[in-house]
């Protein structure tokens, strides 16, 4: 948003009025360009929309349930489902969606106290073979939340994603008011647990590498100072309604649509974590999406519970390279390169690959301060080229490791207490 610098009270006047004039033109300019199809209206008049693509899922009603219990004491809520399914999906699958919309309408009818939550339901059927998916449910949910806050001039209230086998707690809908209220942010990422008492045995153990595996991911990128140490969940994540215009709206990739979506967010520099509350996606298989937990789990349990993930050992020369990156603003090339030379020799090759010398090169000559030089150095080097580098020394220099030899490594490191116990060290984890 623009900022215009004026004195007084006709000053901040002015100043509100011009941030709101641009605010709307980026809406208009987005809705130029994303035509929404489906306009829930709510008599509630809410004040955070939650959205929850749904695919035949059954579990929707006890996510609902979950809603329903909110305190809601920050402002109504509204809640889009979107029903959906692909052109080319099975016909009994097709029926069933049609069915659960039904029930889900049904569901929505009945009362609420004090109009506290309005549900609606989109049906989005037999949507293009090549687009459907989690991504475009997503996007139509959010594109509508987006349309009815702007129609509403709630532009600067948050749409949270949800998902239709994920609970929450009671103050979810307050937390993330509160916080969007008292904070400048453009998005958060929600405090998650996966429900682990749903499952036992072999299903369990998979579900707790699992997890722990997103939670070692996240404390390695915090442990190497890279700015973007955040969780990426779609169904744990608070976007204004505003940034989600401005950053271009949800993608309609099949899966991996948060991560990507949630990069540009964090981009922005106006990132944040909220633990004030908690949601609790479900820990069951899945074959809806090609990757994420259900695929991960399933895979866990087939391969006997080896789990095999990043080598420690790569985080541990990512942070030795990013360590001197300060000292490389305004310096000349060969102090860059002899640099470059003292680095493992994995980064060497990597950096070899995506041309460093290049990269400080740029953000050496498009920066003021050494502050705006780091910043758009990990703009380059932001979580996709982290995760590129990963791939690329795991194919010559490193071999993944398991989860449980790789969280001891974490532990030891950063001088965790260790048990040996998964569970023990999955708790200590969520603590973080």
């Amino acid at each position: 948003v623009w900022i215009w610098e004026l004195r007084g009270e006709a000053g901040n006047s002015f100043r509100f009025k011009a941030r709101l004039s641009f605010s709307m033109k980026v809406f208009e300019r987005y809705f130029d360009r994303n035509q929404v199809m489906y306009f829930p209206d709510f008599p509630n008049d809410p004040e955070v929309i939650v959205i929850i693509p749904v695919f035949n899922d059954r579990d929707i009603f006890a996510t609902l349930d979950s809603l329903c219990h909110c305190s809601c004491c920050c402002g109504h809520m509204g809640v889009i489902v979107v029903v959906n399914h692909s052109e080319n999906c099975d016909e009994g699958i097709k029926q069933a969606n049609r069915d659960l919309a039904g029930e889900i309408r049904q569901y929505a009818s009945l009362p609420c106290p004090e109009a506290k939550l309005c549900i609606k339901v989109i049906e989005a059927y037999d949507l293009p073979a090549r687009l459907a998916g989690v991504g475009l449910a997503r996007k139509i949910a959010m594109d509508a939340a987006a349309l009815f806050l702007y129609r509403r001039g709630k532009t600067e209230q948050p749409i949270l994603s949800l998902d239709a086998d994920t609970l929450v707690e009671k103050n979810y809908t307050d937390a993330v008011l509160t916080f969007f209220r008292q904070n400048p942010v453009a998005g958060v990422s929600i405090a998650y647990a996966h429900r682990l008492e749903d499952c036992e045995g072999k299903m369990w153990e998979a579900m707790v590498k699992y997890e722990l595996y997103l939670r070692y991911y996240q404390e390695a990128l915090a442990y190497i100072g890279h700015p973007h140490a955040f969780h990426c969940i779609g169904s744990a994540f608070a976007v204004r309604a505003s940034d989600y215009v401005a950053q271009g709206g949800m993608n309609k990739r099949q899966a991996g649509e948060d991560f990507y979506f949630l990069q540009k967010l964090i981009s922005t520099g106006r990132y944040a974590c909220l633990n004030a509350t908690r949601v609790y996606p479900s820990a069951r298989f899945s074959t809806r999406t090609p990757f994420g937990t259900g695929q991960a789990v399933r895979q866990i349990v087939e391969d006997g519970g080896y789990f095999p993930v990043y080598h420690w050992g790569a985080f541990r020369d990512l942070k030795y390279f990013f360590q001197g990156i300060a000292n490389l603003y305004k310096v000349e090339t060969p102090c860059v390169q002899n640099y470059f030379e003292v680095q493992a020799p994995g980064i060497q090759q990597f950096l070899m690959e995506i041309s460093g010398i290049e990269l400080i090169g740029e953000a050496n000559a498009n920066s003021a301060s050494s502050m705006q030089f780091l910043r758009r150095f990990f703009d380059h080097f932001n979580a996709f080229r982290v995760l590129k580098y990963l791939n690329y020394v795991h194919d010559s220099f490193y071999q993944k490791i398991e989860i449980t030899e790789a969280v001891k490594a974490l532990f030891e490191e950063l001088r965790y207490p260790y048990t040996g116990l998964l569970d023990q060290e999955l708790d200590f984890l969520r603590g973080r």
